[in-house]
């Protein structure tokens, strides 16, 4: 049984949709009880207090005011610098030929090509977009770099993905791999502490870990003098050299 590599889709609109979602349950919930019959009287002050209420809840409809979308709810900074990533990674990720180690090259040496681009494209001042759902605007430099910082995130959420889909195909590339169906068995027992250890997070946390200490040591050198471009790759191996567990455990396959 092989598990192909997984795909990470990112919905922005998510706080949104369920937003919305909230406002048709609490509508459907409204008819329930309408179509009860009850009498009821109302004093002149409880008329008074349900005006103040609905008045106050008002704004508060069946649809989403587009004023109050913002490139920090809709994250669509991020989205323009993760698919940007992506795109530049595929020209040399192809195939499914790459391992473990590869792609953390190509995430940090995207991240630091996109890092340039966007210090270049300040040099005049604020950068000027044009997003569909919040439209045409100015983005400072800090804006633009928060950006790239949720879209490195997503990206190490990918290689995340990736290493657990490389564990699960050793997992189960083994003739006797129908242990892990049969995990609750008492015949397995014992047997299934020893495999189940094949999806311990250990590796996955390092790779990560190592990912964000590159990226952390690359920004200190960006501000230092002497910067040159391709800089983040050398940081790169030298952080996982440091790390001599995670390279034979790469080296091993996973």
């Amino acid at each position: 049984m092989s598990v192909n590599g997984i795909g990470s889709n990112y919905c922005y609109m998510g706080a949104i949709a369920n937003h919305v979602q909230d406002k048709a349950s609490a509508k459907d919930a409204g008819r329930k009880v309408t179509q009860q019959s009850v009498n009821l009287s109302i004093s002149d002050g409880g008329r008074n207090m349900l005006r103040e209420m609905v008045n106050k809840f008002e704004p508060d409809s069946d649809y989403v005011n587009a004023r109050e979308l913002t490139i920090q709810n809709t994250n669509e900074v991020a989205w323009e610098h993760y698919t940007a990533m992506r795109g530049i990674s595929s020209q040399t990720l192809k195939d499914g030929n790459y391992n473990v180690e590869d792609l953390m090259k190509s995430i940090m040496d995207t991240y630091e090509a996109r890092y340039n681009e966007i210090i270049k494209e300040h040099e005049n001042g604020d950068r000027e977009v044009s997003y569909e759902l919040t439209g045409k605007r100015s983005l400072t430099l800090d804006e633009d770099l928060a950006g790239l910082d949720e879209a490195f995130k997503m990206r190490l959420a990918n290689l995340e993905g990736y290493i657990a889909c490389q564990q699960t195909n050793k997992a189960f590339e083994n003739s006797d791999s129908s242990w892990y169906f049969n995990r609750n068995s008492s015949q397995n027992e014992g047997k299934t502490q020893d495999r189940i250890q094949i999806f311990d997070t250990e590796y996955r946390d390092l790779a990560v870990s190592i990912m964000e200490q590159t990226r952390e040591k690359f920004l200190a050198a960006f501000k230092s003098f002497g910067y040159k471009k391709g800089t983040a790759i050398g940081i790169f191996a030298d952080v996982l050299n440091e790390n001599v567990w995670f390279v034979a455990k790469t080296n091993n396959s996973l």
